[in-house]
């Protein structure tokens, strides 16, 4: 093994010394890098050695000089982090999330198509349910189907074409069915009842036909002033046809008139049909004109002849009570099956001939033996009937004329001039009684009274003995 000479120690030793130099200024620039980075370029500096096999060095060999190591590149020393300036250029670089993308679906541009025939298929299906309906057969097609067929063609501007479709389909079945009534049972109940199921018929078809078409209702017939809704229109054609059957509304009118006929007459009759038929009237709008009319003339000549029989036969008591019940009956028919409008005049007509035409024959017949008899629930009666027909002044002129002439017999006789006072007394006690009792204290009766007496006691010449006989008992 040589031993290193003097010149290659002196080069070594200068070698290490500059790159020591270098070392420590390279560490100090850069912040007290590793301590190895320094011994690395210290070595790029020197040339490169040559290996054996046996590991030994062969060429000029590097002497380590402790003393040339200076304190900065103590391995203790050394800083490994991260110098700020790099840390804040690494938060720089990164990179932010970016914003998830938006899905944008683009419609097709073309417009979608009617199937072929779709207004006449589907108006196909809608016909053969409404024949189905009028003939009383089971729906060929499931209704929540046929309602949305409805709303299809509303949808695409089709209801016009509908609501005419559907109003003429119905207008052929309202005209069979009428035209079927022609010529039926001459038999008037029957043919009653012939009419009421017609009328029922209809009913119940226009309400189904209704609900499948509901949307046309809300929507076409809504928008469209001049068209009616599809039960107003359904009422409509039956009154159409009606008129255009005159021998059905002739049979139908005639044979509600006979019934109420023979109710009057005594005899009991279903009610439930004149009430089902006379609101059918009321519906189609022709209640007064086809009905109401012909009605009150027929009740008008039954009273009017009725009247005149009873009061030839029967005395007054009997009679106001027969025109009481009657006009009671009247009021119970406006409540069960007449229309409410019929009320007014119909107990009118019956006030007219039951009672007006016969005011003067009631007072003259029985009003003198109402009064002597003290009949005070009869009198009663003919004052609640007289009030009703505004005939109290007739009645006040009866009560005036009766007062006096039944006064006059009392004072005008000489020899009961002892008992006269006693007996005026008496006579007036006994008005007094009807006055409160029957003819419900009327003002306008009172005065009657009074000046009735008042005539009575100025028709002769009382003796002096009388003269204590004052007025003021007259008061009320």
């Amino acid at each position: 093994m040589s031993l290193p000479t003097k010149r290659s120690a002196s080069a070594s030793a200068s070698a290490t010394a500059t790159a020591t130099t270098g070392t420590a200024s390279t560490s100090a620039s850069n912040n007290f890098l590793p301590m190895k980075k320094a011994k690395s370029q210290a070595a790029s500096t020197c040339s490169p050695l040559d290996h054996n096999k046996n590991g030994l060095h062969h060429s000029e060999d590097v002497v380590f000089d402790p003393s040339s190591m200076s304190l900065d590149d103590d391995p203790k020393l050394v800083d490994y982090r991260t110098p700020p300036a790099t840390a804040n250029l690494s938060r720089k670089k990164a990179t932010p999330p970016q914003p998830a993308k938006k899905l944008v679906i683009k419609l097709v541009k073309a417009k979608p198509t009617l199937p072929t025939n779709f207004e006449e298929d589907t108006w196909a299906k809608l016909q053969s349910a409404i024949n189905a309906i009028f003939l009383k057969q089971p729906a060929p097609c499931d209704l929540e189907k046929l309602y949305q067929a409805v709303n299809d063609l509303c949808l695409h501007k089709m209801g016009g074409s509908l609501y005419m479709r559907i109003e003429k389909e119905c207008e052929a079945h309202i005209s069979a069915a009428l035209q079927a009534l022609v010529g039926q049972s001459p038999d008037l109940v029957v043919f009653l009842k012939l009419v009421e199921e017609c009328w029922h018929d209809l009913c119940d078809q226009m309400l189904m036909i209704r609900s499948i078409a509901l949307y046309l209702d809300r929507t076409y017939v809504k928008q469209t002033p001049t068209a009616r809704s599809l039960w107003d229109m359904g009422l409509q054609l039956f009154r159409k046809h009606l008129s255009l059957s005159p021998e059905v509304e002739h049979k139908t009118v005639t044979g509600l008139l006979r019934m109420i006929e023979r109710e009057r007459l005594g005899e009991t009759v279903n009610r439930k049909p004149l009430g089902h038929l006379l609101k059918m009237f009321t519906s189609l709008g022709i209640y007064a004109e086809s009905f109401e009319i012909p009605f009150l003339e027929c009740t008008s000549e039954f009273y009017a002849a009725e009247g005149m029989t009873y009061m030839q036969q029967s005395d007054v008591p009997d009679y106001l009570k027969h025109v009481e019940s009657r006009l009671n009956e009247e009021q119970d028919r406006c409540k069960i099956y007449l229309d409410i409008s019929t009320k007014k005049p119909l107990i009118a007509t019956a006030e007219r001939q039951l009672l007006e035409r016969h005011i003067s024959a009631i007072l003259d017949k029985g009003f003198m033996m109402l009064m002597d008899g003290h009949r005070i629930e009869d009198l009663k009666r003919i004052y609640s009937l007289f009030l009703r027909v505004n005939a109290l002044e007739s009645f006040r002129q009866a009560l005036s004329m009766y007062i006096r002439r039944t006064g006059q017999g009392l004072v005008m006789d000489e020899e009961k001039d002892k008992d006269m006072v006693s007996s005026l007394l008496e006579f007036k006690a006994s008005l007094d009684s009807i006055w409160e009792e029957s003819f419900s204290k009327n003002e306008g009766f009172c005065i009657t009274i009074k000046d009735a007496f008042e005539h009575l006691i100025n028709l002769r010449q009382v003796s002096l003995s009388f003269c204590w006989f004052d007025l003021d008992w007259l008061q009320y």
